[in-house]
């Protein structure tokens, strides 16, 4: 009978890949999903409750009581400034800590493949993004499907005429609920998927430059909302702004009720604005990746 130590069986990519997805399981990052969801229902909440009151709701608010209309929207948040914050705490946390705390180097210990270890951190941002986005919009069905019970809209009162007519009620005109399909939910959640993969790239970029949780969080969101104000100039169509509201066709009349972005006019034309936007996030994860190889990103911060 031999004797000897049990070596313990290597882990696999999958296991790598769980790995990095339950690394992300902390408190900031869920606190961060958390208080975008709320901040969201919130503000269909009070359009839904302003505008029941006079019997006059909002065709794109009115909508959310669809689950195919809810996830589209919540696809329009998560793809401008609601998951740009999101995703900039989440690479902050993951990425953003691991370089500032000089973990980095440790994980290179056990796979020295850069592009690998940028992939999963990637990944699993883009994993939890989908999840949080697929909540959102469950969420928003069920809190509109329940204020069009709890505040129905009521037809509004006309007061009474000189002669002391009691006051009537008129109801309001119908107007076009702006219903999307199942087609239309699907394509603007890949679409966000994609400009989720753009803001991951530029928060991933922002880490490994500067190798600090703040620094990620200030480099990764900053450039996008101090150019916000330029969509107003004639420079808009090189803007990262307009290339989104072209890929997901956002409507303009209903940008400051069902999302927080910039009142850039859409062009319709959604296939240049995906390859401007798959052709930006390319490019920045691949400066990503080579920041990432340098040997600055295997020391702590200074």
């Amino acid at each position: 009978m031999t004797t000897g130590t049990r070596r313990r069986p290597r882990r696999g990519p999958a296991a790598a890949w769980v790995g990095e997805l339950r690394a992300l399981w902390t408190v900031p990052v869920w606190g961060a999903v958390a208080v975008a969801a709320l901040v969201v229902l919130a503000c269909v909440g009070r359009l839904w409750t302003a505008g029941a009151s006079y019997g006059v709701i909002d065709p794109s608010v009115a909508a959310l009581t669809s689950l195919p209309s809810a996830l589209r929207a919540a696809a329009w948040q998560f793809a401008t400034l609601v998951g740009l914050l999101v995703t900039a705490v989440v690479v902050a946390t993951g990425l953003g800590q691991t370089l500032e705390g000089g973990t980095w180097g440790a994980l290179r210990l056990f796979e020295n493949r850069v592009g690998v270890l940028w992939a999963r951190k990637a990944g699993a941002a883009l994993a939890l993004a989908l999840a949080a986005l697929i909540a959102t919009g469950v969420l928003l069905w069920l809190t509109t499907s329940a204020l069009s019970r709890v505040w129905p809209v009521r037809p509004r009162a006309v007061p009474p005429g000189f002669a002391g007519d009691a006051p009537t009620t008129v109801a309001a005109p119908d107007a076009l609920v702006e219903s999307a399909s199942w087609g239309q939910a699907s394509a603007a959640i890949a679409s966000a998927v994609l400009v989720q993969f753009l803001f991951v790239a530029l928060t991933g970029l922002a880490a490994a430059l500067l190798r600090s949780v703040i620094g990620t969080l200030a480099l990764g969101v900053g450039p996008l909302l101090v150019t916000a104000p330029l969509v107003l100039l004639p420079a808009a169509p090189f803007l990262p702004h307009r290339w989104i509201a072209d890929l997901l066709s956002l409507p303009s009349e209903a940008q400051y009720q069902l999302y927080f972005w910039n009142q850039a006019p859409p062009d319709p034309s959604p296939l240049v604005g995906g390859c401007a936007i798959a052709g930006a996030a390319v490019l920045t994860a691949a400066a990503a990746w080579a920041a990432l190889r340098s040997e600055r990103a295997l020391r702590p911060v200074d």
